[in-house]
């Protein structure tokens, strides 16, 4: 059996526990809010919303940044090899015009370099597809030798062509030399 007192207790009890959850109580609690803490965290995936807004927008403008960086590589590595083909062809028509059609052309004395070198084939300019806008030179020297010791000078060339291809603000140079008896 429950004496007087212990039920008022509990009664106490009880409706204290009912207050404390009541409206006028969090008032109480809290006097200058309006509302319950829980209800005040509804903004908070706006800012979420944002830094991931942002932290994405970062991340496109550094792939975007990559992706132009790793165009203009190519682009350069193409007029790289253009150069170089300009250069080579050079060569190879320097290479025809001393061994086949005038190897008197070719009036550089090597005996006294660094200025030996004379041009053969200055300024020509290609039209071809794809090399447009590429200009090669060629220079050439001679040495005259008894390689074999059979009292007969050989004639030794030296042809340096020189190709370049690319807008005069960003322009690819290759060097291409080549020795050949003749």
């Amino acid at each position: 059996m429950i004496n007087q007192q212990t039920h008022r207790f509990f009664i106490r009890q009880l409706s204290f526990s009912r207050q404390s959850f009541s409206r006028q109580s969090f008032v109480r609690q809290f006097p200058f809010s309006r509302q319950p803490p829980y209800s005040r965290q509804r903004g908070f995936s706006i800012p979420a919303a944002l830094f991931v807004l942002v932290v994405v927008a970062m991340l496109v403008a550094a792939m975007q940044k990559i992706l132009s960086q790793g165009e203009q590589d190519v682009a350069r590595e193409v007029l790289s090899m253009r150069a170089l083909m300009a250069a080579e062809s050079g060569i190879e028509r320097g290479l025809n015009q001393v061994l086949e059609i005038n190897p008197a052309s070719c009036t550089g004395n090597l005996s006294n370099p660094p200025t030996s070198l004379t041009p053969l084939i200055s300024t020509w300019v290609l039209s071809t597809a794809g090399m447009n806008s590429c200009e090669v030179n060629v220079i050439c020297g001679v040495a005259q030798h008894d390689a074999d010791n059979d009292g007969l000078l050989e004639n030794y060339y030296t042809l340096r062509s020189s190709g370049q291809c690319g807008p005069p603000a960003d322009r690819a140079f290759r060097l291409v030399e080549v020795q050949a008896r003749g």
